[in-house]
């Protein structure tokens, strides 16, 4: 254990000097983060509070509403890229084949590569959430519940990154699963809008994303104070996916791995 936390450590603080090295980067990206958010601020005048009761569970204000799903739909997008952005940085720098036959093992190395991305993007939505409340959002929040969720639905798109990067490492270009889960995803899941206003059978490729049920208990928790047990139907929606998707992504990756190195592809891109 102690052994693999240095190793994790490691490529946190390799990923922070390269981070370090394009400060610019980051700024403009908290940058477009707060661009965001004003637009927002701005369209949630135009909506009469009280005015759509497709509101009225999470508190009847649109711009809470909105705030939680933009930007932890962000944050989870971030989540589901990130395991397939390293593999393919590794392809294109030519070091994706040393790396995946190190001692380690390729899952804990495709986790462990990804670290500073969560903790980097995790910074960025604090600074969002931050900016709400500077908005004037009040958050009543439930912080146990909401951790649960939160920690929930990470799992959940991990589990999903980790299918996205098998995918990179079979098809080296191309990722179906980002793409079907990403913007329409966003989308589909409520991020900017109730679902309710979506036409039936639209609502009905809804209940199939994790984003629907994670917005959903986040700002049940969050802006309600609901409990975990409030929230209980989500919960275990989201506990059932994360069971089920979690090992098989990490069997699934390994054997797209495995049949990389059997055919000399690993290196290719």
């Amino acid at each position: 254990m102690i052994s693999t936390l240095r190793k994790a450590w490691v490529f946190v603080v390799r990923d922070y000097r390269i981070e370090s090295g394009y400060k610019a980067s980051f700024l403009l990206r908290v940058l477009e983060s707060m661009m965001i958010l004003a637009l927002f601020y701005f369209l949630s005048a135009l909506i009469v509070p009280n005015g759509s009761p497709m509101l009225a569970k999470y508190g009847d204000h649109y711009l809470p509403f909105v705030i939680i799903g933009v930007a932890f739909a962000r944050y989870f997008d971030l989540t589901l890229r990130m395991f397939s952005d390293s593999i393919r940085v590794a392809q294109v720098s030519g070091c994706l084949d040393a790396m995946l036959s190190s001692q380690t093992g390729c899952v804990p190395i495709v986790l462990m590569s990804s670290l500073y991305s969560l903790i980097s993007g995790g910074v960025q939505l604090i600074i969002i959430l931050a900016a709400g409340v500077a908005f004037g959002i009040h958050f009543g929040i439930n912080i146990p519940a909401t951790l649960v969720v939160f920690l929930l639905s990470i799992l959940i798109f991990v589990s999903f990154g980790v299918l996205s990067a098998a995918t990179v490492v079979w098809l080296k270009k191309g990722d179906p699963i980002t793409w079907a889960l990403s913007g329409a995803g966003a989308i589909l899941g409520g991020a900017y809008f109730p679902i309710g206003v979506m036409p039936p059978w639209i609502q009905k490729i809804s209940f199939v994303l994790p984003l629907t049920y994670s917005l959903d208990a986040l700002r049940l928790t969050m802006l309600k104070g609901y409990s975990l047990a409030m929230v209980a139907r989500p919960v275990v929606i989201l506990t059932t996916m994360t069971a089920l998707l979690l090992p098989a992504s990490a069997v699934l990756f390994a054997l797209a791995v495995r049949n990389g190195r059997k055919e000399g592809t690993l290196s290719e891109y």
